[in-house]
């Protein structure tokens, strides 16, 4: 009859057929690390907007073209113009010959040389008759914007008026800068009543 295994001889027989050894483990732990941090560092965080090589949203926004100030402006003047004129002048700034309302496109208080006057009408209204492109609109009653305008605000909104191609070729004149426009709310700043067309000729013959 065999003899019965000690302990000791089992332990180093059970250890010869197999089981898990340890560095197993440990190079197991090791990899799992590696992969955990190589996901939050490269996994843009499941992101489906972040790509590779780029490593986080924010990256991928700084590859973004950089507009000029000139754009910057243009966009800022067209959102404002979308919130406070186009409901009068119309977005395609063709007014409404009908409601009284006159256009901006190809008028010559618009698209002056010089922005005074159009500067000058924004901020404090424009009230009586006023020829717009050969045609006379008697009642006009156009309220002054100047309180809800910085001086930026106002320089973009008649810049986009003045600068929007989609009008017509003649919308082609420079930037209206802020310089320009403070040095109009100077000149007017004791005014509160709306312009007549004639005063508007007599304040700023240079607009001709």
């Amino acid at each position: 009859m065999a003899a019965k295994k000690t302990n000791e001889e089992t332990e180093t027989a059970s250890a010869k057929v197999g089981g898990p050894k340890p560095w197993v483990f440990v190079l197991m732990v090791v990899a799992l690390y590696w992969a955990i941090n190589y996901l939050d560092g490269h996994g843009g965080g499941f992101n489906a907007k972040v790509y590779a090589p780029h490593k986080d949203a924010t990256a991928v926004a700084s590859l973004k073209v950089q507009k000029t100030p000139e754009e910057q402006a243009f966009e800022s003047g067209a959102r404002i113009y979308g919130g406070i004129c186009a409901a009068c002048h119309q977005p395609n700034g063709r007014g409404n010959a009908n409601a009284g309302y006159p256009p901006l496109v190809n008028s010559e208080w618009v698209l002056n040389e010089s922005p005074s006057r159009a500067i000058a009408i924004v901020s404090k209204g424009l009230q009586g008759p006023i020829e717009v492109a050969g045609q006379v609109y008697n009642k006009v009653a156009m309220p002054s914007q100047g309180a809800a305008l910085s001086d930026e605000d106002l320089a973009n909104v008649i810049s986009y008026i003045r600068r929007n191609g989609d009008w017509g070729d003649a919308h082609n004149l420079p930037l209206v800068t802020i310089e320009q426009v403070k040095a109009v709310r100077e000149t007017i700043a004791d005014r509160s009543a709306a312009w007549t067309a004639d005063e508007l000729v007599q304040q700023f013959p240079d607009s001709q």
